[in-house]
Parts: C-alpha cells; structure tokens; sequence
C-alpha cells in the first residue's frame, strides 16, 4: 500500500468519523456560562460536542483529548495565556477557531492526530508558535489555513499541492503529499519545524533562514527534493532530521550553534556536499543510512576538523573520512554568496552633532566578519554600529562595506543631510530683553507724565 493510499483512506476515516457524530447528536457547552474553565468544559464534554467560548482573557492551559469543536469570539476578543503546551490535541477530528493563543512554551501543538481544523487563530510570544508530530503520514492530515497567524505571518500547511510556490510571508511552512512546491526567500523563527516536508517529492528549498525553532528542516518519507543555500542557526534539537527519506541533495547549507547538525535514520542515498556544518554539538547522527558525503571530489567543511592540506587544494588530507562520513572535508568555509549590507535609513541632522550609524540590518548565510564606513567628508570608521560627527552643513552620502568569513563583500548607502542648528536664545537674554523694555516702558511713561506736569503748570 502506497503513501497516497494511506492518505486517501486517513481522509475517508477522518470524514466518516465526522458525519458519525454529527449523526449521534451533540450539545452546544458555552464558557463561562455553563462553566467558568474551558479545560472543565473539555473534560464534561462528549465526542462531537461544541465548546463555545465568550470574550475574554483565560488563564489556562488546554489538553482535548476527544473530537470536538472549541470555538472563540475571534483573535482579538478571546486569549488563552498559559505555561507549557497552551493547547494540546491529541485527538482526531478537533475543530479550533477563533483564539489567540500566548505565552507557552508551545503555542499549539498537534500530537499524533488527525483531521484537525484550525481556523483564524493567532500564536505569538510563545517560545514555539506552532507544531505537529505524529508516527505516521495519517498524523500529518490536517486542515490548516493561512488565517492561523504565528507572531504575525500566516501558517501554509499544504496537503495534496502541486506546482506551486509558498508566498514569501510564510511564519510556518509543512508540504504533505505534495510534489513540486518552492519554498524561497523566507525567514522562519520560533516553531516546531521552520519547514515539514511529509511524503513530498521533487521540491525545493532555498535561501531559508531559520533560527529559533526546536528544528530546522525536517522530512518524512520524502525523496528528490533540493536542499540548497539555507541558513539553519541556533536550533533546539535538530537542524536537519531526514526520516525514511531518500535521493535528496543537500548544497550550500550553513547549519551552525544546534544541537544536532543533521539526523538520518533509515535514510539513504541522499548526496551533501559544499555544506559548512559550524559549532553544533553532534555534527552529524546517522542510523541505518548510507549517504554520499561528496559531489565526487569536495565534501563539506566541519568546523571541529583540524586534518591538514600539504597540497593546497582546499581539501583536507585524510585516509579516514571525518566522522565516518566524508572522505574530503574543506579546509575553510564554503560560500559563494555575498552578504547583504544594511547602512540603515537617511538621516537629518545638526551640524557638530554625533550621528550613529548601525548596520545590525545586515546578513549573510554564515557569518559577517568586517564592517567599514565611508562618511563621505573624508572620514571612516568601522564596527557594526559606530558615531561620526559632521563640522559641516550639506549632504553626505554615506557607504558601508560589509565582508563575509569567504571574503564576499556588499554594500549599501545612506544619505545624511547636516544643517544648522536653530538659534538658541538664552533664558538670561530674554529677561534681559524684558527687563530693557520695561525701563525703556517706565522712562518714557515718566517723561509723558513730566511733560504733562511741566505743561499745566505753564497754563498757570
């Protein structure tokens, strides 16, 4: 029986069970006027039942366990704020919709279930937004939209797609029984998963940052995909994990500071090379998995190798392969990309007034090492964020050069425009100013009145 059996009868199941209770009859539970806790609510509900939930914040962590509907007022009138997993399924057929879901370790998770719907929920300052695991394909079922938000960009969980490319406003991506998806240029933090490939075939992705997940790029029974030009940093548990999948490549990936570099297990005849695999601590974990760790004559570059290179070729010497895997480890990093400068935005401002100057904007797929700063009135300076001081009026364009570990290089501009500063007048000389007129005032009064004196006594 194939994947995509599996699948079709998962669905069937998940349907059937639907219509079957809807036909048993359910009841319509409301919170907080029937009871003032969802997670008592859960509890005294039966299979198929409705749980509506008023306005309002609640302080609770959820577990549902059975089918049922969980229905909020929407984002922005019902909250659940809770600790540990806010809202746990570990059922089949749970409809959730309406919530914004805060401050857990995991937002929501979807444990070995199937056939959940979610709709118009938002995830966000959770350490985890979102997640999804199961034993089998049937687990990765689900019915999710992109009017789930986490920490701001809408969750694409596709099943059954093809031909087709994930817009660049992704906050989660999962590709289920798909072939042929894009997932390009975009940046995806604080999940389970950055990108969940399951039973997916002839896809790529490319140019992925991802940082702050508990795992990077995870797949499932997966094969002829691309892997390419990703940056995986600072992951919780695994960078890579490659479960029953085969015949995909991996080019060009920085995986760095994670746990787990990269994890197979019965996963074979994929092909890495030109990979940099930087500080994780197990660089590679491999179990039941044959793997080609190089393109015929370049492997990938493994920051805890120290072999030597007598030739000079860029490619160690060794009879051994480093770590049982590669038989040509790079002496230095691979990377043929080139950062991205960010000299940050234009600027006005008064003359003999310190500017600062920030390029914290900037990227690169692993690593920048060098920032230089052209002022544009003859000065430089260096650093990621640095000051400079203008002695002059007019307008300056300024230049940052930023350099990657491979010596790549990038640059950006910013416009400064320097003026005069206001004329500042001095509480002092203001009372001065006062005071003067005031004396001119009384003087000029008095004489009037000395004149007016002078005049009647002349009449008389």
């Amino acid at each position: 029986m194939n994947s995509t059996t599996v699948l079709l009868i998962s669905l069937l199941l998940v349907y059937s069970l639907n219509f079957i209770s809807l036909m048993g009859g359910s009841k319509v539970i409301e919170v907080p006027r029937d009871y003032s806790s969802i997670q008592v609510a859960i509890d005294e509900a039966n299979p198929g039942d409705a749980i509506q939930v008023a306005a309002g914040t609640y302080f609770e962590s959820l577990k549902i366990t059975k089918p049922l509907s969980l229905i909020g007022a929407g984002p922005d009138n019902t909250v659940i704020i809770g600790k540990g997993t806010v809202v746990f399924v570990n059922a089949d057929n749970v409809e959730i919709r309406g919530f914004s879901v805060r401050n857990g370790t995991y937002g929501i998770f979807l444990w070995y279930s199937s056939g959940v719907l979610l709709r118009n929920n938002f995830m966000s300052d959770n350490k985890w937004n979102f997640g999804v695991w199961g034993n089998s394909s049937s687990h990765f079922v689900q019915d999710v939209d992109s009017s789930n938000i986490v920490d701001g960009k809408p969750i694409y969980f596709w099943v059954n797609e093809n031909g087709k490319q994930v817009p660049k406003d992704a906050g989660y991506v999962a590709l289920v029984n798909s072939i042929n998806i894009a997932v390009e240029d975009i940046n995806l933090t604080s999940n389970e998963q950055g990108v969940l490939l399951v039973d997916t075939r002839y896809s790529v992705i490319k140019n992925v940052t991802m940082s702050g997940n508990d795992e990077g790029i995870v797949l499932r029974e997966s094969s002829n995909n691309t892997i390419i030009l990703n940056s995986l940093t600072s992951l919780n548990w695994h960078a890579i994990y490659s479960l029953s999948s085969h015949n995909n490549t991996f080019v060009e990936n920085t995986i760095r500071n994670g746990t787990y570099g990269i994890s197979m297990e019965n996963s074979s005849r994929n092909t890495f090379y030109h990979n940099n695999f930087i500080y994780n601590k197990q660089q590679v974990y491999q179990v039941n998995s044959f793997n080609k760790w190089d393109n015929g004559k370049e492997g990938n570059y493994w920051s805890d190798y120290k072999g030597t290179d007598t030739n000079g070729d860029g490619i160690g010497d060794t009879q051994i392969p480093h770590l049982g895997v590669d038989y040509h480890p790079l002496i230095s990093v691979f990377d043929k990309t080139p950062p991205i400068a960010d000299a940050g935005r234009n600027q006005t401002v008064f003359k003999n007034t310190a500017v600062f100057f920030d390029a914290h904007g900037s990227s690169d797929n692993v690593d920048i090492v060098g920032y230089k700063w052209d002022f544009g009135d003859g000065s430089n300076g260096t650093g990621i964020a640095t000051n400079h001081l203008y002695t002059a009026t007019g307008v300056y364009t300024v230049t940052l050069t930023v350099a990657d570990v491979s010596g790549n290089t990038a640059t950006d501009t910013t416009v400064i425009t320097v003026v005069d500063p206001p004329v500042v007048v001095s509480w002092w000389m203001f009372f001065v100013v006062i005071g003067a007129v005031a004396i001119i005032l009384v003087a000029l009064i008095w004489l009037r009145k000395s004149a007016w004196i002078k005049g009647i006594k002349n009449k008389r």
